[in-house]
């Protein structure tokens, strides 16, 4: 799974890629054809345990503070559909705070079903492990078709979340969901065995997509996915990637080039720093639990400073202006 790097990278590393080509383009290149993935067609109401796992993602999201022990400043920590993450920043003000809850519950508000319009699964995709993959799709009350990824190996184990194809985004360009609306999930007992899944829909007159990945490798596959109800012009496109996640997408049509997409560069040196340095230390249990932030340990220490050093020399973080004495 990708690693935060700040309450502002919530909002940022997200599967979804940025415009990189336009329609009507010849295709640059030949890729090797691949069979289509098995999506099996499904019309299916959630089941109990994973309506659970929507509600939760429906539900407020719930903010707070604790003061840290290891900086100056205050560790911001919120819990959302049965996830958490944390910051370390000055000490926020309840204008930053209200701020913060604004853009969780603007988010929270754009992923709400519409009357008459209740989370359906739509497709499954049986994955190599045992487990599966499955595509859950609604409508927003903007009429915005919104979907979720489940993928849960043999065990029954795993998870995912709603996708960004209704999600607003501060920055247009993170938000591309428009002919290639793709998410994808990393999901496993462990890194070690973490498998990527590619889901979502792309638009329904086109025939195939390349999929570029981490690893440097492309195939193009063809496009056989069911067509989803209301317009039909969406197809859903599920792809098992293995142990590497995408990096480049794009869509075609008799050999066209209809649109493409690129993951972003930050999400991407995340992935890839994720992968050089290896998982974060799991920390030992303490007794009692201890709730909300806990200050890290020097093993964590330690492997945060070789992921920012890594971070730092891939040059996909953002310039930030000096600060003004």
């Amino acid at each position: 799974m990708r690693p935060l790097l700040g309450l502002a990278a919530v909002l940022v590393l997200a599967g979804c890629g940025t415009v990189a080509g336009g329609s009507g383009e010849p295709a640059a290149s030949s890729a090797p054809l691949a069979g289509a993935p098995p999506i099996e067609a499904v019309d299916e109401a959630p089941s109990p345990e994973l309506q659970r796992t929507l509600d939760l993602w429906f539900a407020p999201p719930q903010l707070g503070t604790q003061g840290s022990t290891v900086t100056s400043g205050t560790d911001v920590w919120f819990t959302w559909g049965g996830g958490s993450a944390s910051t370390t920043a000055t000490v926020p003000t309840a204008a930053d705070m209200a701020t913060i809850r604004a853009q969780f519950e603007a988010q929270r508000a754009a992923r709400l079903p519409a009357a008459g319009s209740p989370p359906r699964v739509v497709a499954r995709l049986p994955l190599t492990d045992g487990g599966n993959a499955i595509l859950v799709v609604w409508r927003n009350h903007d009429g915005v078709l919104c979907t979720d990824t489940e993928v849960t190996d043999r065990q029954g184990s795993g998870g995912g979340g709603p996708g960004n194809s209704c999600v607003p985004s501060d920055t247009a360009a993170l938000l591309h969901c428009a002919e290639i609306c793709l998410t994808s999930n990393g999901s496993g007992s462990d890194v070690a065995h973490e498998v990527w899944v590619l889901s979502g829909t792309v638009a329904a007159g086109a025939d195939a997509l390349d999929v570029t990945t981490a690893d440097g490798t492309t195939a193009e596959y063809p496009l056989t996915g069911p067509v989803l109800d209301g317009g039909g012009d969406r197809r859903v496109f599920m792809l098992e990637l293995g142990k590497t996640d995408w990096r480049k997408l794009t869509l075609l049509r008799g050999g066209d080039i209809v649109d493409q997409a690129a993951m972003p560069a930050l999400s991407a040196a995340s992935e890839d720093c994720m992968a050089k340095v290896g998982p974060i230390p799991t920390p030992a249990p303490t007794a009692p639990p201890v709730s909300g932030p806990v200050a890290p340990t020097p093993e964590t220490q330690a492997w945060s400073a070789s992921f920012e050093s890594c971070m730092a020399a891939s040059g996909a973080l953002p310039a930030f202006p000096a600060p003004t004495p």
